[in-house]
């Protein structure tokens, strides 16, 4: 998606009203107010409230997509290093405020929130992606692992830490995540990633 800088302006100004005051409670009147422009002006860029959640939660993950790349680019590290960065981001930038809209989203727009999750579906699975091909080509995941198949199995056991919605008890979340990551690792590594993988956990402790 291809935005002018005035949009950038407009959806990001947006998305940080809903963060604050929430989605049901921001109108079109304070958006086009943030934003020192007329509502006129604003449904130049938007048909409507739905269609600017929609770019707005569109622009955001795509923001969130760039600074990830140049954030792991910048560490310079191999792709369980990157796992371990995409970890810590996440749990920066993109839980909590993500959640909490989303879920506003399925209780006042639902039939909004089946494609934005599809959004954060397809971002995932290119970020899982990318850094599979990553380690399989440094020598720290196995060469026999099923790219596709492997995706889909990291997306679901992100999507049952994330919402925490497998056990009766919540378990603590940054423990659970924690396990998670280092389960995946530890089905995907080569003997190189696993004794690259407890050096980092014999240095954490």
């Amino acid at each position: 998606m291809s935005i002018t800088a005035n949009a950038v302006k407009i959806f990001a100004t947006g998305f940080e009203l809903f963060k604050k005051f929430g989605i049901k409670a921001v109108t079109m009147e304070q958006i086009s107010s943030a934003c020192g422009i007329s509502k006129k002006t604003l449904y130049k860029f938007v048909a409507n409230k739905p269609d600017f959640l929609f770019q707005s939660f569109s622009f955001f993950a795509q923001s969130m997509e760039g600074i990830l790349y140049e954030v792991l680019e910048k560490n310079g590290g191999n792709a369980i290093d990157d796992l371990f960065a995409i970890e810590r981001f996440a749990e920066k930038h993109m839980r909590g405020d993500e959640d909490r809209l989303i879920g506003q989203l399925e209780q006042y727009y639902p039939e909004l929130a089946p494609r934005l999750k599809k959004k954060r579906e397809e971002l995932v699975f290119k970020i899982t992606q990318d850094n599979l091909r990553k380690g399989m080509n440094e020598g720290l995941y196995r060469q026999d692992i099923a790219v596709d198949h492997i995706t889909i199995l990291y997306y679901g056991h992100i999507l049952a830490t994330h919402e925490n919605n497998i056990a009766e008890r919540p378990a603590d979340l940054d423990e659970l995540r924690q396990t998670s990551l280092r389960y995946h690792i530890r089905g995907i590594a080569s003997d190189k990633g696993i004794q690259y993988l407890n050096q980092i956990i014999n240095n954490e402790e």
